[in-house]
């Protein structure tokens, strides 16, 4: 099994896609011995891989109900999966061996879709002064009549500890900016940006952190290192270093939520899915690897986000399934 700990979020769609694909084909009638065996040693790779499979049987009973396939008492218990199988193993032939090995498989009780889905906030950003939701926005006014306006699912705290302003970037995206006394800063990670005379903006994602210039000028230090940028410039972090200063293609797309918008050019449809999923309650999983490469662009108000879903359907010709509790399955 993998030592691996941390995944990012497009790592872990990517998984439960390649376990959907696992388990449909074993399913389907037309997989090998070598076939289930393969997905035993998928499965067995990582804890990550283990919770992308059992989203995905998770999920394939849920489509399987919606559709009629499946009653609604079968969702979340796969002990009769495993007995079925169990059953049928008593043969010796070929199906029954896949039945054996997918009895193997599947077995261990309730499977939830759960926290694979769900954004949960961490313990700290619960506790945070100021916390946007999901789809929501806020402006907090600092001292100096500066500002930092956060995003959808943000959490900041107010420093008191430096010179100037602060604020603590916990989770989320914020947009800082300066007041009477021409300098912001805000701390996020091993890292402290100073905006100077103008405007920031801040990501901090379980991987990284990202400052991008807005306008003025903005010092980034990272334990003991310092990058400047000028507007449009932008730079990345973590706890293991800091990059180079590379350039921002266009601000006004990156800040186009605070005008209640969000703007795509050309990027891949499993990006676009994972922005989506920020600002809309639910979840849209992508179950079909042969879309997830797939270039849309398009602008869609937050407020009404749904509107994606008809142009997955016309553009990329996704079938689109949605289920219980916002769940949408683009197939």
């Amino acid at each position: 099994m993998s030592g691996r700990t941390t995944w990012t979020d497009e790592e872990l769609a990517r998984l439960r896609l390649e376990g959907l694909e696992h388990l449909n084909h074993l399913l389907s009638g037309d997989a090998t011995e070598a076939d289930a065996a393969k997905l035993i040693a998928w499965r067995a790779e990582s804890p990550a891989h283990e919770l992308a499979f059992r989203s995905a049987v998770r999920l394939r009973q849920l489509v399987r109900v919606v559709e009629g396939v499946e009653r609604p008492e079968t969702i979340g218990i796969v002990s009769n999966v495993a007995s079925l199988n169990a059953q049928r193993a008593k043969k010796h032939s070929r199906r029954a061996f896949l039945g054996g090995a997918m009895a193997a498989s599947v077995a261990g009780g309730l499977l939830f879709l759960g926290r694979s889905l769900d954004m949960v906030p961490s313990l700290a950003a619960l506790n945070a002064k100021y916390r946007t939701g999901t789809g929501e926005r806020l402006v907090v006014r600092l001292g100096d009549g500066g500002t930092v306006e956060l995003n959808t699912r943000t959490s900041i705290n107010l420093r008191d500890d430096l010179a100037m302003p602060a604020v603590e970037l916990i989770s989320g995206e914020a947009v800082v900016t300066s007041g009477r006394s021409g300098t912001a800063a805000l701390v996020a990670g091993n890292g402290t940006s100073i905006g100077k005379h103008g405007q920031f903006s801040a990501r901090r994602t379980e991987d990284e952190i990202c400052i991008t210039c807005l306008s003025g000028e903005v010092e980034v230090a990272w334990n003991g290192e310092h990058r400047q940028l000028a507007p449009s410039q932008e730079v990345r972090y973590d706890d293991r270093g800091i990059g180079a200063v590379t350039a921002q293609a266009n601000t006004a797309v990156l800040t186009a939520w605070r005008n209640g918008t969000l703007i795509f050019q050309d990027i891949p449809m499993r990006q676009v899915i994972l922005e989506i999923n920020r600002y809309r309650e639910g979840r849209i999983i992508l179950a079909n690897s042969a879309l997830s490469g797939r270039r849309l662009s398009g602008t869609y108000n937050i407020d009404r986000l749904d509107e994606f879903f008809d142009q997955a359907e016309l553009a990329v010709g996704a079938k689109v399934t949605r289920l219980p509790g916002d769940v949408v399955v683009l197939s």
